[in-house]
């Protein structure tokens, strides 16, 4: 009995040890791509440096994907939509729709073709997008960072996303895979799904809301009492609080 106590002691010691010597890799790991540290065969990251104006453009909707920084779009007094950036990235616009996205480079290697976010090699990097008369539609996707949407928009999609997500635009949503925070002001139909995070929504006191949960591992707050116009919200596969309020 004695030596099986000493056994199950030795193994939550050597089990201890690797965790540690596990978090201790993570964080010097994280310390040398941040470049405070170096280590042979890690490049840190560089600094993206200040913002540059990419282009002005007469769009009504917004697709932001591939991107690996910050990601804000913003109302400001400007005419039309007008893109900032330091991070290597590319503008398009096509009939009314303005898409924004990192650049890729492709390497070829014995084990086939491979393609690299050249963002990847950045730190503070974002991307700036100023809307003057607000946008039908806007997506975000593919996205390693922090999301901040400010400016007037009608419907929000929201993708494949690993950092917080900010949203003060009364709109329309569709969330779908965070990992993050997500707090969002509705001001229409809202769908959440596969969720790692609290998610936070505020609806004006002139909807009454019908909200539909399911698989929710968290806390469920609805401080919401307002009546008038139907608003349906549909939350599903979330590990985190949920709260909708005024």
């Amino acid at each position: 009995m004695s030596m099986m106590r000493r056994m199950a002691g030795l193994l939550g010691a050597v089990v201890g040890v690797v965790m540690v010597l596990l978090l201790v890799g993570v964080v010097v790991t994280a310390l040398a791509l941040h470049g405070d540290i170096h280590i042979e065969g890690i490049t840190p990251r560089k600094d993206a440096g200040p913002l540059r104006e990419l282009g002005r453009f007469d769009a009504g909707a917004v697709i932001v994907k591939n991107v690996v920084g910050e990601v804000r779009l913003i109302s400001s007094d400007v005419s039309g939509v007008v893109v900032k950036s330091n991070l290597p990235v590319n503008a398009t616009y096509q009939n009314g729709l303005l898409t924004v996205y990192c650049l890729v480079e492709k390497k070829r290697s014995g084990f086939g073709i491979s393609t690299h976010n050249l963002c990847e090699d950045y730190k503070n990097g974002r991307i700036i997008i100023e809307v003057g008369n607000g946008l039908s539609d806007v997506w975000v996707q593919n996205t390693v960072g922090d999301v901040f949407i400010g400016a007037n928009t009608t419907r929000i999609f929201i993708e494949d996303i690993v950092g917080d997500v900010v949203s003060s635009a009364p709109a329309e949503y569709m969330v779908d895979d965070v990992v993050g925070d997500v707090s969002i002001h509705a001001g229409g139909d809202v769908t959440i799904n596969d969720v790692v995070g609290d998610i936070g929504i505020r609806v004006p006191p002139n909807y009454t809301v019908s909200l539909s949960l399911d698989d929710v591992l968290g806390k469920v707050e609805k401080a919401h009492s307002g009546e008038g116009r139907p608003i349906i919200i549909r939350i599903s596969n979330v590990v985190g609080d949920v709260s909708v309020g005024q």
